[in-house]
């Protein structure tokens, strides 16, 4: 489904807004435990965009650090009042995973896949139309072209 541009978002308390305005990507689920633990519920989804198809309005959202096991760097961006994370992008990457629950309207996101199904909770899976991974996809190739497909 494809929707006109730009997309308009942002953190729960206002502060920080954003406009998404480069197409869509792709969209997913994440499992994780991790993931989990961030969103204290069952999964987190995300809205995957052109780097410089995120443009912030209004705000400076605190950006915060991980490193992954193989040594790469996520970096996360949070309201440094009311701490919803927006969006996070992993270091030399030109993409940018957008929190899709931080968007204005979330009715016509239809993620296409769903990772780390080896940790979700049963009850969460997804079953039908949609990949799924035991783990991280080393691919993304396959994502791209579900939601090219899902989009027409």
């Amino acid at each position: 489904m494809t929707r006109d541009l730009p997309l308009p978002g942002g953190c729960n308390c206002g502060e920080v807004r954003y406009l998404i305005t480069q197409p869509i990507l792709t969209t997913y689920i994440c499992h994780c435990h991790l993931c989990q633990k961030r969103t204290g519920s069952a999964f987190s989804m995300s809205v995957v965009i052109p780097a410089d198809g995120f443009d912030l309005a209004r705000g400076k959202p605190l950006r915060t650090e991980r490193r992954l096991a193989g040594g790469a760097r996520i970096f996360a961006h949070v309201c440094p009042a009311c701490h919803s994370r927006t969006h996070t992008q992993r270091e030399g990457r030109k993409t940018v995973n957008v929190r899709a629950g931080t968007l204005d309207d979330t009715s016509w996101v239809r993620p296409v896949a769903q990772f780390w199904t080896s940790s979700a909770q049963p009850w969460a899976v997804v079953h039908g139309d949609i990949l799924s991974y035991a783990e991280q996809p080393t691919d993304f190739t396959p994502l791209l072209i579900a939601w090219r497909e899902q989009s027409k």
